[in-house]
């Protein structure tokens, strides 16, 4: 078998197994932390290669079909993008759990959709193009908006230039789509033929971010045990909470539809959190960030199963109608 080959089935099966293959990547950073030390200078270049594999799988005539939609998935992003702090901060108000972790969720909160919703949606079949526009408009928008909402809710002032920022963010997604496009000219019969295999491509660059998000991480839970493991509990359960929120709110919209909504509740860009906070980030803070990374890699995994159950569900459900209808038909005469 060349070499050719070999990287091919590889590929395809990362593609086959996408949420798995993630999963490791976060078991093997935390358990070797050499491992994620080496993993972590590489983290934007994970990113970019894995919103490229994402565009990759991108169907452009898809963003046309959503234009009748357009509504919709505008509502689904300000509620990812505004919906989502505003319910953290009344969290906090009521709940009062001290400056350190009420900086961590506030920021978690205030994150953008993160670009890894794009390789998510591909990996659960979901909503492409939704958590393309959520990812793209809320990471064009975050350097405008975090510093005003950080300081409203917070107190915090953020030294950030958010020309600059946002240009370097939009840049980074922007150069992938546009590699992609220039990938698919060159190579579009390819492409066309191995899509598991253009999974492939983003899910071992998300294995590559997974591991180098760990970074630090079995330090913290050596050292706080008990803290460590209460947050990755709270991580969790804020992402699922999220992801419930948004997919209850536009059920009706279809299965899934909503599903990518709630996907794009609870994946955060939480990279950038720490980015804009900088040396300003208080120990629990950066605890439960670190945290949030954990949640935020392996929860794909963790509800693929339930959410391609609910999905074939929901296409049985819509089948069966029509199916009765012709039944309905063949019996008159």
């Amino acid at each position: 078998m060349g070499w050719g080959a070999a990287m091919k089935r590889l590929l395809r099966w990362a593609g086959q197994n996408g949420a798995l293959v993630v999963i490791a990547g976060v078991v093997i950073g935390l358990c070797i932390p050499a491992l994620s030390e080496l993993a972590r200078p590489y983290l934007a270049v994970a990113i970019f290669i894995f919103t490229f594999g994402s565009f990759l799988k991108f169907d452009a005539r898809a963003i046309g079909g959503e234009v009748a939609n357009m509504k919709r998935n505008i509502l689904m992003v300000l509620w990812a993008t505004f919906g989502v702090p505003a319910i953290i901060f009344l969290i906090i108000v009521i709940a009062r759990p001290g400056p350190e972790l009420s900086q961590g969720l506030l920021f978690w909160a205030l994150a953008p959709a993160s670009p890894a919703c794009v390789a998510f949606a591909a990996i659960l079949r979901l909503n492409i193009p939704i958590a393309l526009l959520a990812t793209v408009l809320g990471t064009a928008a975050a350097p405008f908006y975090i510093p005003v909402l950080a300081l409203l809710l917070g107190g915090y002032h953020l030294d950030i230039d958010p020309i600059a920022t946002s240009f370097e963010l939009v840049l980074l997604v922007g150069g992938a789509f546009l590699a992609s496009v220039a990938a698919k000219r060159l190579a579009s019969a390819f492409i066309g033929e191995n899509p598991e295999a253009m999974t492939g491509i983003a899910v071992l660059a998300m294995f590559l971010a997974g591991m180098g998000s760990m970074r630090g991480m079995q330090a913290h839970l050596l050292a706080q045990p008990q803290t460590s493991l209460a947050f990755v509990l709270l991580a969790y359960a804020l992402l699922f909470g999220a992801e419930l929120a948004g997919t209850f709110l536009f059920w009706r919209y279809g299965r899934a539809a909503a599903l990518t909504a709630g996907l794009i509740s609870g994946t955060r860009t939480i990279t950038l959190a720490w980015v804009v906070l900088g040396d300003k980030v208080l120990p629990l803070a950066d605890l439960f960030l670190a945290t949030g990374m954990v949640a935020k890699y392996t929860a794909p995994g963790l509800t693929k199963w339930l959410l391609a159950r609910i999905i074939a569900s929901g296409e049985t459900l819509s089948s069966a109608p029509a199916q009765r209808s012709s039944s309905a038909g063949s019996l008159q005469p």
